[in-house]
């Protein structure tokens, strides 16, 4: 067992990411065990399991740019931020994350006044010609890759701040009530917006339910509404009335 999990190790390091169902070929094991060596050797701080395998601690940063995000469900992303318009009333704050979805909402806010709080420079642009908009940007560091602002400076202003609602958008959300992203520096900004806002509404797609990733942003009991485009199924509409959400489709 100590031999093979020294390989799986050597493997990760060396190819950056692995996958259950092929280890378990290679090494002619059941898939189960593959798994509880993975979680073994994340437990140890030696990698970071995903959904499907693992990756090494090397990858930090595993989440797709904007510009890619940024074609995937297009019409989807607009009827969603279309629908979730209706909660908009003047004078309040709203909180955008640096998702495409958030930069769709931005694109079809009406001019009225309010204020936005966002780290993302699409989304300030999205603004820009719209007076009655004040934009608040977080600062802090930039990064080319996302187009928008992360690290302790982002944080510090977002912790001083009171927000009405804060719309993001996740890599993935499980039948459990789990929401997942792909890196630390969305994951720690998205947490650091809800844990100031009053309410947090969630736009996920349905392409993006029952997918998990490498970190577990939050669950459902800090979630307030989910705006998606398909009927879930009945268990995850179970799990969002023991949390109080409602579910927009």
């Amino acid at each position: 067992m100590t031999k093979r999990i020294d390989l799986i190790l050597e493997t990760v390091n060396r190819l950056g990411k692995v996958e259950v169902i092929r280890l378990a070929q290679e090494y002619g094991v059941s898939v189960e065990t593959i798994r509880r060596d993975l979680t073994a050797l994340e437990k140890k701080g030696l990698l970071y399991r995903v959904h499907g395998g693992a990756i090494n601690k090397k990858v930090k940063d595993a989440g797709n740019s904007f510009q890619t995000r940024q074609r995937y469900n297009l019409d989807k992303k607009k009827v969603m931020a279309q629908k979730a318009m209706e909660y908009l009333f003047e004078d309040m704050v709203i909180g955008l994350d640096a998702s495409s979805s958030s930069w769709h909402f931005a694109q079809l806010m009406p001019d009225m006044p309010c204020t936005v709080v966002t780290n993302s420079m699409h989304n300030m642009t999205a603004l820009v010609n719209k007076p009655n908009i004040k934009t608040i940007a977080t600062g802090g560091v930039y990064s080319s890759k996302y187009n928008a602002f992360y690290g302790p400076l982002s944080e510090h202003l977002l912790s001083r701040l009171h927000i009405d609602i804060s719309f993001i958008s996740c890599v993935g959300f499980d039948s459990e009530g789990r929401i997942w992203e792909s890196n630390e520096m969305n994951a720690s900004v998205k947490q650091k917006l809800m844990n100031v806002s009053k309410q947090v509404f969630l736009l996920a797609d349905d392409s993006k339910y029952q997918k998990t990733n490498l970190i577990q942003l939050t669950d459902f009991s800090q979630i307030d509404m989910i705006f998606t485009t398909e009927n879930v199924d009945n268990h995850l509409q179970e799990i969002c009335k023991t949390h109080n959400v409602s579910i927009i489709i």
